[in-house]
């Protein structure tokens, strides 16, 4: 009897084991201590595993940013792992495992993510306070080099001559605000990029030994990044070449910025790749915006519906000022299908159905919407179009804290020789509404590549 069980459970456990296509792989990790590099090791197995499992999907867009967000979530497909060897060093821990990582969630995580991610690109650009004069060829020099990082991993991102194009239509389009953050997100809209890394500061500083002795000098790379589409803030990296002698870097301080993004590349990208991993289990995080739609109480019917939808998810947090209302909200798919589900539940409500809401804008994971007959004001369009504002429907401009972009006329097209994604600063429309990010978004509207 005891032998039927025991055959009864191997076979229950082969089974099991083929239906979750289970990929037994070893790999090493390195961390500050050993906690730090058991969790890179089992980063790195699982990272290995989606490399077998997904070989047949490299067609799809965004492969490797998709694959390197699977990798970060270890918990969800480590099946078990044993530590084959842990050695301390004086600067570093490794530490080597076996681990058994099941494939299949794997490739339905990469199926979902491949959904509702959307067009990644990044935009790397340096903070115009600080490259200027004689540092702003450090400063270009050091977004090269994240670029062609980017690159090497097949990250899609938007290259130095776009840039400088980019540059120059916003300059015909908008006033330079103080705020590094609120001008790059308004390149970063122009540019079609749903992340963005600010390189805010490049500095050097002394690395002191025993007996507070120097023993050389190091440069720190400091970038900071955002996820674009809704103003949020993922952190700051500081990215740090080796320690050198003060002779060695007056003659080759590109080596060590060089040494700095070597370095520090795949901390900066983990900060992103972590974030769109997290989207597995809590959706994919969007900005709604609405304009002239309803009052409160109109949005909490909306939320309430939305909430019946298994889709939705998040704090669906409601945030209002006047006539301009933003909810945030998780969605477990692409970004069309959630305008359609808003639609569907803004009908549900009296109030929004007799205003017909449509949407006025997708960029990434930011949608606007409004009534059919009302146009967004300070919209700049693409030259040849034109705008009728009524006095009942245009919103009054409030006062905000945060950076106001202008366009050169509220009813007027922008004098702009190329057609471009049109913009508004949502700050410059309404207040900015107390929310859990700092920084003010633009609405946009026509894609451009």
């Amino acid at each position: 009897m005891k032998k039927y069980i025991a055959y009864i459970l191997l076979t229950f456990l082969y089974f099991s084991a083929i239906a979750q296509d289970i990929s037994e792989v070893e790999s090493k990790g390195v961390g500050i201590n050993k906690n730090d590099a058991l969790q890179d090791a089992l980063r790195n197995a699982v990272g290995q595993a989606v490399g077998v499992a997904l070989r047949s999907e490299t067609k799809v867009e965004n492969y490797m940013i998709i694959s390197d967000a699977i990798a970060t979530n270890t918990s969800g497909y480590i099946n078990s792992y044993s530590i084959l060897s842990e050695i301390p060093f004086p600067d570093r821990f490794e530490v080597k495992v076996k681990a058994k990582v099941s494939t299949s969630p794997m490739k339905a995580d990469f199926q979902l993510l491949s959904k509702s991610i959307g067009g990644v690109r990044f935009l790397v650009m340096a903070d115009p306070k600080h490259a200027k004069d004689k540092n702003a060829a450090d400063y270009e020099y050091a977004v090269q080099k994240i670029n062609n990082h980017l690159a090497e991993k097949k990250y899609r991102y938007i290259e130095k001559t776009r840039f400088e194009s980019l540059k120059k239509e916003a300059a015909n389009m908008f006033q330079e605000s103080n705020t590094e953050v609120s001008y790059a997100q308004q390149l970063a809209v122009l540019a079609d990029a749903q992340f963005l890394i600010v390189l805010s500061e490049i500095n050097t500083s002394t690395v002191m030994g025993a007996f507070d002795i120097p023993r050389g000098t190091k440069v720190s790379l400091i970038a900071k990044a955002y996820d674009n589409c809704t103003g949020e803030g993922l952190g700051t990296i500081t990215l740090e070449s080796n320690s050198k002698p003060d002779a060695d870097l007056s003659n080759g301080f590109r080596s060590a910025i060089d040494e700095a993004v070597n370095n520090g590349f795949d901390k900066l990208l983990l900060t992103f790749t972590s974030y769109i991993g997290s989207w597995v289990n809590n959706g994919t995080p969007f900005e709604l915006r609405f304009y002239n739609t309803g009052t409160y109480r109109d949005f909490r019917d909306l939320r309430e519906k939305l909430k019946q939808d298994r889709n939705f998810g998040g704090d669906l947090e409601i945030t209002s000022v006047l006539n301009y209302t933003k909810l945030n909200a998780t969605f477990k798919n692409k970004a069309d299908e959630m305008a359609d589900r808003v639609l569907d539940a803004a009908d549900a409500v009296p109030v929004m159905a007799a205003k017909r809401l449509d949407v006025k804008l997708i960029y990434g994971r930011q949608i606007s919407f409004a009534p059919q007959n009302y146009i967004i004001p300070d919209l700049v369009k693409p030259e040849g179009e034109t705008e009728n504002i009524s006095p009942a429907t245009t919103a009054p401009v409030q006062k905000t804290n945060a950076p106001v972009t202008k366009p050169k006329s509220s009813t007027a097209p922008s004098k702009t020789t190329t057609p471009v994604r049109t913009t508004t600063p949502a700050a410059k429309t309404t207040a900015k509404p107390a929310s859990k990010t700092t920084n003010t978004k633009l609405n946009t509207t026509t894609k451009t590549k």
